[in-house]
């Protein structure tokens, strides 16, 4: 299986945050927006305030732990953008099951039965991947 990412399932500021964490943490709110201004051109280049208030909304939604530091907070991801994919599409999943209860089987199921054997070996060995 090809190697889980995360972009699309976050916004474009959280995933660019993301990623500099994946590559450098932990880190602190300057570390951050260092990192992320400079994969950015000079006239899009992100304010303290706007890369400080992504790390804590990631934090809110449990993808960030924090530790303080003096006067502010080292940031590292909860998951590894594998973890990330593994841990949206599970609350996904969850919520079709407690919205469509099971219509929602039903359908994972059909989706199973019409996937291509190389791809049902694939989802066997993530899945047991995931059991370890």
């Amino acid at each position: 299986m090809s190697a889980a990412r995360a972009e699309g399932l976050l916004g474009p500021l959280e995933y660019a945050v993301m990623q500099a964490l994946w590559d450098t943490s932990p880190a602190s709110v300057p570390a951050v927006l260092e990192v992320v201004n400079s994969q950015r051109a000079a006239e899009d280049q992100l304010a303290y305030t706007t890369v400080m208030t992504v790390l804590s909304r990631l934090h809110e939604k449990g993808l960030l732990v924090r530790d303080r530091r003096g006067r502010g907070y080292d940031y590292a991801p909860r998951y590894s953008e594998a973890g990330l994919v593994a841990h949206l599409s599970e609350r996904e999943v969850q919520g079709l099951l407690d919205r469509y209860g099971e219509v929602a089987l039903a359908q994972f199921a059909a989706a199973v039965d019409r996937a291509d054997q190389g791809l049902l070996a694939r989802l066997r060995d993530a899945a047991e991947a995931d059991d370890a």
